[in-house]
This record gives C-alpha cells, sequence and structure tokens, in this order.
C-alpha cells in the first residue's frame, strides 16, 4: 500500500477473506501454507502493525464481484454520470444507473462483501490488541486507527444499505446470523467511534502521516456522517454519553480550519496530479500503487491498483498522440453537470474531458454505450498515472481524495447556516475565490450547488441528494428527453431514467445473504 506499507500474506488475514467467501472447501482440504494462526499470530508490535495493514488493505477493493469503485457507483446513481461503458460487461451498473437495481447485483453484492469483511479486519485487531507486547502509546494510536477505518466502512455500507447488522467484535459460529440493527444504532456507533478515535490520531498532515488516518480526517468524517443522518432522518447522533448536533459538528470543521494547517492549493486542478497526492488539500485519502506490480485477473484484490481510471478512461484508438491511455469509458458526465458550470469556471475543465480537447477528437475513440461525448478528468487514465509494470488494467496508482479542505469549508458554511452562528459567507466565498468566481449568498441552495461543481465525479453528489430528501433526489434524477444533446449517441430511451422513490435510494440487501440468513434479513423496502 502507498507509504502505509505492503501487504500482509499473513494466513490469518487470508483466512479471514476465506471466511467471508463462498466455495472455500479445497482450501480446507489442503494443509496450512503458514505456521501462523490466529492464535500465535496477535503476539508482537509487527504483528499489530500487520493487521492493521490488511484493514487498510480493504479501502483499495473494487473488484470483490464485478468492477464496484465506491465513489463510480455512487456518481452513476446520481445525476452526474450515466454507467456507460459496455452494457453486456457491465450489466450491474447499468441496472444502477436506471435504478433498476435486482437484489441478484452483482456489485451490489461486492460492495456488501468489501465493506464487511474491512470490519471483520477490524474487529479482529480490536480485540486482540490489548494482548500484543507493544508501547500503550502504539496501541492507542492502533486502536484508534482501527476505530478511525470500522467506521468509514460502516458509514459507506449504512449509505449504501440503510438497514444493515452492526457487528461489533470477532463471532463465533453460533454468532454469524445477526439481524439487521437500526439506522440510529449503526450511526451512533460511528459516531462513537471517530470520537473515540480522535484524541490518539496525530494531528499532522497526510503526507506526515504517510497516508494514514488523521484526526483531521476524523473530525471531518463525523461531519459528514452527522450531516447525512440529520438530512435523512431529522436526528442528532448520540456518541456515546454526548450528543452530536450541528454545533459540535461546527466545532470540529472549525477546529480544522483554524488548527489544522490544511489549506486550498492555488490551482484547482492540481489537486488530481501525481505529485499532489496527500497534499496539503487533502484531508483524507484512500492509497492505490503500481508499486507492487499485479497480474491476477482472478483476484484484482490482490494488487493495490486503482481500478476507477481504468474503468472511467475513454476509449482512445490511437493512444500515441493523446495524453491518456485506453480506459473502458463508464460513467460519462452528462450533459446536465456539463451546464452547471458556468463557462468562466476552470473547474469545468478540470472535471470534464470533453472529446473535443483529444488531439485526435472524436475519430480517436471508439464509442461506447451512453456516449455523452464527455468522460472524467479527475481519475482517468492520464499518462502521468501510466503503471510502471505489471497488467495496465490492474495497476492505476490514482489516489481517490475522500475529503479536501473545499468540502471541509463548505460543511462549514452549511453548518453555520444550520445553526445560525458564524459567517457562512466566509468559507463559501474562499471556495469560490479560488478559481476566480464571485461571492454569492449563503443559503442552503447556493451551497448544494457549489458542492456540485468543487466536488463534481468525486463520489458525493449521491449523498447530497440523498440528504435533501427522496423528492429533491427523484427530481434530479428522473430523466425524461424528447431529444437528445448534440454529442451524444445512441437512442433516445439509453438516457432517459426513473429514480425509484419507493426504494429512497437505498441498495437492496444481497439476496444470497438473506437466503443465508434464513429470514433473519429482511430485504429494504421497495425491493
Amino acid at each position: 500500500m502507498k507509504n502505509i506499507g505492503k501487504k500482509t500474506s499473513s494466513f490469518l488475514l487470508l483466512g479471514l477473506l476465506l471466511a467471508a467467501t463462498p466455495s472455500c472447501d479445497n482450501f480446507l482440504e489442503n494443509n496450512p501454507l503458514d505456521t501462523r494462526t490466529e492464535d500465535n499470530f496477535y503476539k508482537t508490535q509487527a504483528d499489530a502493525t500487520e493487521a492493521l495493514i490488511g484493514v487498510y488493505d480493504v479501502l483499495q477493493w473494487n473488484t470483490l464481484s464485478g468492477f464496484h469503485p465506491t465513489p463510480m457507483v455512487t456518481d452513476i446513481l446520481s445525476d452526474d454520470a450515466y454507467s456507460a461503458g459496455q452494457p453486456s460487461s457491465e450489466p450491474s451498473l447499468l441496472q444502477m444507473d436506471r435504478h433498476q437495481i435486482l437484489t441478484t447485483n452483482g456489485e451490489v453484492y461486492g460492495l456488501w462483501r468489501k465493506h464487511y469483511i474491512g470490519i471483520s479486519r477490524a474487529n479482529t485487531l480490536l480485540q486482540r490488541i490489548g494482548g500484543i507486547d507493544a508501547p500503550d502509546d502504539f496501541k492507542k494510536r492502533v486502536i484508534a486507527e482501527a476505530k478511525f477505518l470500522r467506521a468509514h466502512f460502516y458509514l459507506d455500507l449504512v449509505r449504501l444499505f440503510e438497514n444493515v447488522p452492526l457487528i461489533l467484535a470477532p463471532q463465533t459460529p453460533s454468532e454469524y446470523n445477526q439481524p439487521q440493527a437500526t439506522p440510529k444504532a449503526v450511526y451512533d456507533q460511528i459516531a462513537l467511534d471517530l470520537t473515540e478515535a480522535m484524541p490518539d490520531l496525530p494531528a499532522s498532515n497526510l503526507r506526515a502521516s504517510t497516508g494514514r488516518a488523521t484526526r483531521w480526517a476524523a473530525k471531518a468524517q463525523l461531519a459528514k456522517a452527522y450531516l447525512f443522518y440529520k438530512g435523512v432522518y431529522n436526528q442528532e447522533l448520540q456518541a456515546g454519553s454526548t450528543t452530536v448536533n450541528a454545533q459540535v459538528a461546527l466545532q470540529h470543521v472549525n477546529d480544522i480550519i483554524s488548527t489544522s494547517g490544511h489549506t486550498l492549493l492555488p490551482n484547482y486542478a492540481d489537486n488530481f496530479t501525481r505529485a499532489n497526492e496527500y497534499s496539503i488539500e487533502a484531508v483524507w485519502e484512500i492509497s492505490y500503487s503500481d508499486e507492487n506490480p499485479w497480474f491476477d485477473w482472478g483476484y484484482v484484490q490482490g494488487g493495490e491498483g486503482n481500478m476507477q481510471p481504468q474503468q472511467q478512461g475513454p476509449r482512445i484508438k490511437n493512444t500515441a498522440t493523446e495524453k491518456y491511455l485506453a480506459g473502458w469509458s463508464t460513467a460519462t458526465p452528462t450533459q446536465e453537470l456539463y451546464e452547471a458550470f458556468t463557462a468562466n469556471d476552470p473547474r469545468r475543465d478540470a472535471t470534464i474531458l470533453a472529446e473535443t480537447e483529444l488531439a485526435g477528437g472524436k475519430a480517436n475513440l471508439n464509442i461506447g454505450y451512453q456516449h455523452t461525448g464527455y468522460f472524467s478528468q479527475k481519475y482517468t487514465t492520464a499518462k502521468e498515472y501510466a503503471p510502471s509494470g505489471g497488467q495496465l488494467e490492474l495497476n492505476w496508482g490514482n489516489n481517490y481524495r475522500a475529503i479536501r479542505f473545499s468540502d471541509v469549508l463548505l460543511m462549514a458554511s452549511e453548518l453555520m447556516v444550520m445553526t445560525g452562528t458564524g459567517d457562512a459567507q466566509a468559507p463559501l466565498t474562499r471556495v469560490r475565490a479560488r478559481v476566480g468566481l464571485p461571492p454569492i449568498p449563503a443559503t442552503l441552495d447556493n451551497i448544494y450547488r457549489e458542492r456540485r461543481l468543487e466536488l463534481a465525479l468525486e463520489g458525493h453528489r449521491y449523498w447530497d441528494l440523498l440528504r435533501r430528501g427522496t423528492s429533491a433526489a427523484a427530481a434530479a434524477i428522473t430523466v425524461n428527453r424528447t431529444t437528445l444533446p448534440s454529442t451524444y449517441e445512441g437512442v433516445l430511451s439509453d438516457f432517459n431514467l426513473q429514480f425509484n422513490a419507493a426504494r429512497k435510494g437505498f441498495l437492496p440487501i444481497p439476496q444470497s445473504e438473506i437466503d443465508l440468513s434464513a429470514g433473519v434479513l429482511k430485504p429494504n423496502a421497495g425491493y
């Protein structure tokens, strides 16, 4: 893992993966390939470090069943991108795009498994860390990082599925079949994990922490959890005995703004260059790397590459004349997103690659399904990120900028409006001034609009729509075209979408999990 550590090959972590994977019979019939087991592994500081790396490792996984980078999936679910690519090879993403998701959807199953594997690894580490021979300060930081990571996995999981089991310790076979918790119980646990993690996480930037979680990342993640929960459920969070309301969330983001040392990069587009990974604007990033060249299509998560650039890159015919290598043209941006930017907003060109910008123009493209004439400029097959070895498609090292400082500023502005305290205009104006745009009034509508532009194609838009209410999400996502924009290619029906309000924007509980639970797990509303 870039700057965090190489992947562990321990029998323990392999066992954790296989325990959550069907069809392990052949493995169980063979002799162990490693003498380490869970009973003899958690002994030393090195063991704990290796296990922690194993928890971080799951953040990278985008391919447990199909190809499902979470930010790309949520962009496809939103009004900012179509599924595109090729429907024959990615039918599960097309279901998400059209909000006609089956309970047998492969991407849904992969997302469910990924997050619970990450949670399982964090739970085991938290249970066993007390018995490890290591200094107290080391243990405290490991515990803090494991709690931060567990909160990270649960936040994505509960926002995707809403009704999920809350598992906080390793399970025996008799405990495997857990019912779903209330969303409140899950969000409150997220708030508690993040609150408890903060004091023992480093008050540093990501470069100083070598990509590991910081106090500022935990504070920003708590604010994001609060805003989503408040928006969808109109309730406050409870972190143990501490109530997390808008004022508390605002205190955390204000602490980041005034104390962390994070700030905006002068040039917006520089956020997505290789040189600016772990930049001063990055509050939290998920690390990817081409330093461990990978070839195995059958076990893609064994490598350290990011599948999102490969999926979103344009389908270039002749790469010699372009700045990009050939991608799969998944998640093509919509005309509505392109038109949301004013012509003088430099974020448009930094966010969206138009086919007219290619040296060979449209003639140098293989036209994919739902071709809009636009591609992501932020996570793409730019040659500066070209892998140095391994199978090209599996080794893109583009870090995912999960939370940028501009996101923190916009959360601060929103929370100030909500609480009626502070100067809500100042952080909003600061975000716009960076790209040479004049101030606008700090209203919730304007802040949400600015979030769409500032954070476009970074995976945030769908969450922002859902927390504004089902009717707002339906109004934005539903598309009933009578004609196609000039850059689009395909039939009209390919670009018309209908949001399913009965499902409230949540994914189905995978049918395989419901079947395994013998009915303990209940389907989500609308499925």
